[in-house]
């Protein structure tokens, strides 16, 4: 599987520090070009643009002994609702933190705004 997202540094102004929702997504050595670029969903291969794609964040792969970066998006319905949605039910059910406040995990809290976004 590919890579589970940490933090990056966000853009815009005052954004401070974005955590993007750890999704499991597939190993980018699998991909098309395509998929990889975030042309084409990560998991169904449909093609996107920018009114129908959710970007999964920039993620670093190694690649031949050195850092590479590759940018998976997702269509919002139905891959990013299945797989953002499956990626928050088993984090809130092993995450003690959310069990306790909702409001201070941070992976939760990435998890719970990506499926308001793709709904």
């Amino acid at each position: 599987m590919g890579d589970i997202t940490g933090r990056t540094t966000g853009g815009g102004s005052g954004s401070g520090t974005l955590h993007l929702p750890p999704v499991e997504l597939p190993d980018p050595a699998g991909l098309s070009e395509e998929q990889v670029c975030g042309r084409t969903c990560v998991w169904c291969r449909g093609v996107l643009d920018n009114t129908t794609a959710f970007d999964l964040g920039a993620r670093k792969v190694n690649a031949h002994g050195s850092g590479a970066r590759w940018y998976p998006r997702c269509c919002r319905r139905p891959c990013g609702f299945q797989h953002i949605h499956q990626a928050l039910l088993d984090h809130t059910q092993s995450c003690e933190q959310c069990a306790d406040d909702l409001t201070r995990c941070t992976d939760g809290k990435a998890l719970r705004t990506a499926m308001r976004t793709v709904r």
